[in-house]
This record gives structure tokens, sequence and C-alpha cells, in this order.
């Protein structure tokens, strides 16, 4: 900047010079011209003339000298005053310029050079101050603003101008946003413009962030099947409609702002005073839900969903209501669809019920006709068989003896297996007659029973006092002796058999557990525990139906109960039922060890 002042005060001085060398010129002339006049005019005594013209030089000369030297003096003072003074601007100015805290820089606007940079734009743009005044301005741009670049440098050129936002990189490679203010000066004789750049690149980034939301939040109203709306705080004047209107109503959304009763309108005749009412309801509690129909101008007649909403200030002020009206022709045309299907079902279900009633009940006719005519033979092969063993025992070889007591045995089983299918046929067709039934008595009975029919096992029987359940007392005996009698028998190998009747659980059900130390089988490989005719012993073993736990699981589940087995090989079998309690159940600390022979 020092340079720009020394030639302004250099041009100072060549105008002070010219100046006194005119202005001496001038006084010159005029003496020669007014002092011949003057000395003539006094007196035209040649003596007189010739002293006066020799003395008029000398007195110029001193006049002029003394004059000259008044001028260069102030001259010269003033000259050196106005120089401290520039200097002293230059300084300020120099000093204003580079310590700014925005970059600066001045550029030659013929070239767009850089003549001058401050220290800001040296650190924010992070080239040296040589590199930068050995750039030009279309340097910091990006490849693609040039044009836009050459368009603003070359347009007109005021004393102050605002370039408007830019974009510039810094020698990182990092993109910038800088909004440019330039001012007109003339810098070391050539046409200049000093330019502030101020960084805008959060500004820009937060702006364009906010556009793309605002797009993104349009595009998303645009694309949903739902009308969105809003309207002044007494829904007089529609402030936004989204696109969905069109598909929903067949009507532009300009023509809902024009005409805020339009909706109504539209609302069907006969659901016209569920749409009136639910504005009446939005205005007394804030907000409203109803479905009513809708007739589009072609005449199709819709569903729609409507719910809206006042919006309230901070201080509570209703300010505007806005809601969402969606189409729900398709949900409506299905749940009127389900609902006739479901009536439909329900008369299939009747039906097929009825049917199922009559042929469960002809089955079980026919398994009761059936049973009743193989237990008549079965109960002669049996009779006749003993006949012939007691008549003809003596002729009957050992062969002979052993054939039929085979026969009498396979009579007997079938027997047995006749009766296990009718006490099962009977468990599912009998009417409950629920009670309060003690396990503990019948579980006795079942024992004492079983005991007289081998009367010489020792067997050890645990029980508590009492068991009370809610059930019918009429299947609650062949529950237990089915599940006794298993147990009896899958200890009839052991020395120190033992049965345990055990109450598990009281609440919110009974859960009570028959429980033996017999030969137990596999249960985790045991598929279909509960159909019939499932064996897991072989009857060389074990006699037996493969009935009884079928019509154990039967009986549970009349009673809405469960039954579930654990077991393993030597180990024993414990089984676990499900029962209602009792109100005069005992509880398990009232148990007691009982002993049965």
């Amino acid at each position: 900047m020092s340079e720009n002042f020394k030639a302004i005060r250099k041009s100072n001085i060549s105008r002070f010079a010219l100046a006194t060398g005119v202005l001496y010129g001038v006084l010159g002339c005029l003496w020669i011209l007014a002092s011949d006049s003057l000395v003539s005019s006094i007196s035209s005594d040649p003596a007189w003339v010739a002293t006066a013209q020799r003395y008029k030089g000398l007195f110029y000369v001193l006049a002029t000298s003394l004059g000259l030297i008044f001028l260069m003096r102030t001259g010269f003072q003033r000259l050196l005053r106005a120089s401290s003074h520039a200097e002293d601007s230059d300084l300020q100015v120099r000093d204003l310029f580079m310590q700014h805290p925005k970059p600066m820089w001045v550029y030659d606007r013929q070239t767009l050079e850089f003549i001058a940079v401050n220290d800001a734009a040296v650190l924010f743009y992070g080239y040296t101050r040589e590199a930068l005044l050995s750039m030009k301005l279309a340097d910091l741009s990006p490849a693609e603003d040039h044009s836009h670049l050459q368009a603003l440098m070359h347009g007109p050129h005021q004393s102050h101008r605002d370039m408007g936002v830019v974009r510039h990189r810094r020698k990182s490679g990092e993109q910038v946003s800088v909004h440019l203010t330039a001012h007109a000066v003339e810098f070391l004789q050539r046409k200049a413009e000093m330019v502030m750049a101020i960084d805008v690149t959060a500004e820009v980034l937060s702006k364009h962030a906010l556009e793309r939301q605002e797009s993104q939040f349009r595009q998303l109203h645009q694309s949903l099947a739902s009308v969105l709306w809003m309207a002044s705080a007494d829904g007089r004047t529609v402030l936004y409609v989204s696109p969905a209107l069109e598909r929903v109503y067949g009507a532009s959304p300009q023509a809902m702002m024009a005409n805020p009763d339009l909706w109504l309108q539209a609302v069907h005749p006969q659901d016209a005073d569920i749409a009136s009412a639910s504005h009446r309801v939005l205005q007394a509690t804030g907000e409203s839900n109803c479905e009513y129909r809708i007739r589009m101008p072609s005449g199709e007649v819709k569903w729609v969903l409507d719910r809206k909403r006042l919006i309230v200030d901070a201080e509570g002020l209703v300010t505007l209501m806005g809601g969402i009206v969606e189409d729900i022709t398709a949900e409506k045309a299905h749940e009127a669809l389900r609902a006739q299907t479901h009536v439909e079902l329900e008369r299939l279900v009747a039906a097929r019920t009825v049917e199922l009633v009559r042929v469960n009940a002809e089955l079980d006719a026919f398994a009761r006709t059936i049973a009743h005519d193989l237990k008549s033979p079965l109960l002669s092969v049996v009779g006749f068989t003993q006949i012939l063993q007691k008549r003809y025992g003596a002729v009957l070889n050992e062969d002979g003896a052993r054939l039929t007591g085979r026969i009498e045995r396979a009579a007997k089983q079938m027997a047995s297996l006749v009766n296990e299918l009718l006490a099962l046929s009977r468990v599912s067709t009998a009417l409950l007659a629920i009670e309060d039934v003690d396990l503990i008595p019948v579980a006795y009975d079942i024992l004492e029973e079983l005991q007289a029919q081998e009367p010489h096992r020792q067997v050890r029987f645990d029980s508590p006092v009492s068991l009370q359940v809610r059930a019918d007392p009429g299947l609650v005996r062949p529950l237990l002796a089915n599940l006794l009698g298993n147990a009896w028998k899958f200890t009839g190998k052991r020395d120190d058999a033992c049965i345990a009747l055990l109450l598990e659980a009281q609440a919110p059900e009974v859960v009570f557990c028959v429980q033996d130390n017999g030969v137990g089988f596999d249960a985790s490989q045991a598929e279909g525990l509960f159909k019939p005719f499932q064996r897991f012993h072989t009857l060389s073993e074990f006699s037996g139906t493969g009935i009884g736990l079928t019509t154990c699981e039967r009986i549970t589940a009349r009673h809405h109960g469960r039954i579930w087995v654990q077991s393993a090989p030597g180990e024993g079998t414990s089984v676990f039922v499900t029962l209602s309690p009792s109100a005069t159940a005992s509880c398990p600390e009232d148990a007691e060890s009982l002993q049965a022979v």
C-alpha cells in the first residue's frame, strides 16, 4: 500500500513545480509590460528613465526571489503535511486490511489476478501469501463454476456491489461457500476491486438440508393414498390439501381450497348427520374420528375414515385444524365378506356338528352292538373250553391241554378288550356330573380289588390323608383304576414294590401323580403315547389291551385337564394329571404315608 502513496506524492510535487514555473513566467511578463509604462508615466527625463530602468530589473529579481522563497517554503510545508497525513492514512488502511478477521483480497479487474491478500485469507484458504498472489480468481473456483465467474466478473462494475454466494475450494480440496462483497478501488495505478469473503458454508448446508427435507416431506404427502388437509381455526379457509384428494374425492385440491364445504357436500345423504356431528365433536372435544360414505362425481360410493383435531399454540388457543381422510372402501368390503363368510361357516359348522353327532351316535350304537355280539360268542368259547378241560382233561394229552389253555386265555383277552372298548365309548358319551370327590377312598377300593386278585403280593402304598378334586365320580374311578392297575402290573416283578398317589400342586389346579418303582420304559422315544393299542412291553411280559392310557386321556380331556408321563427303563413311571381343585382340598402338609398289604 506504501507504493501507492509514494506515487501520489511524486505526482503532487510535479504539479507544484509546474504551477510555480507558470506563475513565475506570467508575473515576469506582466512586470515587463507594466513597469515600462509606469516609468514613462512618472518622468520623461532620459537620465531618470535610464536610472529607473537599471534599478527596475534589480527590484524585480529581489521581489521574485522573495516570492519564490515564500512559495517554496509554503508549498513544501503543505507537501510535507500531506505526505505525513497520507503515510498515516496508508498505515491505518494497511493495518485494517491486513488484520481484518474476514478473508479479504484486492484483484485486478482486467486480469483477475490477486494484487494483495490479508492474513485471514491466507489462513482460510490454506495457501501461502506468495502462492495466492501468483493465482487468479478462477483458481479458487471449481471448474464447473468458471462460466458463472466470468459472467460475474465481466458484468457492470459499481463502486460497491454484492457478488452473492459462490463456491470456492481450499488447498486441502474442501469445498466451501462464501458470500462476497466488492468495492471498486484504484490500487498501484490499476483499476481493482477490494473483496471481502464471509464463510456461509454451514448456512448453505443447513438450507440445502431444509430444502431436501421439505422436498421429501412434499413427496411423501403427494405419494400418500390418504388425504391430508389443514385449515384455519374456524375451518372456513383451507390452507393445504394433499393431491390424494383427486384420487379419493374425484376433486382437485384447488377446488377444495376454493370451496371449504366441498367435503361435506360429497357425503352420502344417509351419512350426512354422522359427518356433521363429527365437526361438532371436533369443536367440543378437540378431536373426532368417524366413518361415513361419500359419493364421487362419477356416482361411485366410497367409505372413508375421517380423523381430525384442533391445533393449539403454547397458550392453548386454537390456531388451526387439520386431519386425515383415508379411503377404507376395500376394508369395508373385506369386513362384509368376512361377516358373510363367518355366517356361512357357522351354518356349515352347525350342520356338520349335527351330522357328526348323528354319525357318532350311530357309531356308538354300532360299537355297542358289535361289542355285545362279540361278548356272547367269546363267553361261549371260554365256557365250552372250560367244559372241554373238565370232561375230557384226562383224554387230552399235554399238548391238547396247552392248546385249550391258550384258547381260553385268548378268549378272555378278547373279552377284556371288548369291555375296555365299551368303557372308552362310555367315557366319550357319558354326561358329566361334577362334584367334590376324595380320590383316596376310591384308590383304596381299587387296591383292595387288585390285592384280592393277587393275595400273595406285598405292595407298599403311600398317599395323603385326603386328596379332594372337582370331577365326575363315575369317571374318576376308571381313571384311577387304569393308573393304579398299570402301577400294580408293572411292579409285579419287584419284591419291594411301591405305589404312591401324591399331591404335586393345589392352585390354580390340582396336580396329582401316580408313581411306581416298576420296570418303566423310555417315554422320550414313545410316539402316540395315548393312542389306542399302544404298548411298550410285549404281551408275554405283561398282559393288557393297550386301551388304559387312552381312556385316562379321554377322561382328563373331558374335565379340561391334562395328563403326561415321565418314565425311564428300570426307574419306574410317574403319571401326572390335572383336575379342578375342590374348596375342601387338603394341603400337602396334611399328607402322611400309609401302608397297604
